[in-house]
């Protein structure tokens, strides 16, 4: 995907926020079944509430942001849509970064819960549900699930951007009616024009010519 830095770094912290509330549902019901005593249980989560409102209040910043470049292309110059360019890292690093961010938050995420509820955390891994090794493994998986659920969206929709640009440029067009774009006129003014002749003018003040038989 080609996009600036602050659009691929809140993509990112998007994905990463979304897995981190997902791998803290996920570490909360693995544990029930695979840990002796879950940290998780007996606690209020209403730190879920909030990382999902904070990756959900991203995504639409995003979306809002991606649809008014689109209203934009569509309704002055479509030849502003720059190629589509996939790097060999850049999914890599976008995983990279997201499960590191989910890392950082789950843990984050347990230690408010706990900290509203009176209740003190004795080891690490009681951030993670009772295992450090669970937490980390549950939270990278889910963390790399989003991350390539987010990537592969919004580069289906960059792919695409051309189609939706026309798409909003004809919705403009049915609304407003249609104006001539600055670049066509642009191009009109600037294009040379060659002066007609005498002979051209003559010519051109003929009348159709006589048949045979008249």
């Amino acid at each position: 995907m080609r996009v600036g830095f602050r659009t691929l770094f809140s993509l990112v912290l998007c994905a990463a926020a979304a897995g981190a509330a997902l791998a803290h549902v996920a570490i909360d019901y693995v544990g029930d079944f695979l840990l002796p005593q879950d940290t998780y249980d007996h606690l209020a989560h209403g730190s879920r509430d909030l990382i999902s409102g904070i990756a959900l209040v991203v995504a639409a910043v995003l979306a809002a942001r991606g649809l008014r470049i689109c209203c934009e292309i569509g309704a002055a110059n479509r030849s502003r849509v720059l190629s589509t360019a996939r790097k060999p890292f850049e999914l890599a690093g976008f995983l990279l970064g997201a499960v590191v961010i989910s890392t950082v938050l789950v843990p984050a995420m347990e230690f408010f819960d706990a900290r509203l509820d009176g209740v003190a955390l004795e080891q690490v891994g009681d951030a993670f549900g009772g295992s450090l090794l669970l937490g980390l493994v549950t939270t990278a998986a889910c963390a790399a699930l989003v991350a390539v659920s987010v990537y592969a969206v919004v580069g289906w929709l960059i792919s695409h951007r051309d189609t939706i640009a026309n798409v909003i440029e004809a919705l403009c067009r049915r609304t407003v009616g249609e104006r001539p774009r600055r670049h066509d006129l642009v191009r009109q003014l600037s294009t040379p024009r060659r002066r007609r002749t005498a002979l051209a003018l003559c010519l051109t003040r003929r009348g159709p010519p006589e048949t045979i038989f008249a």
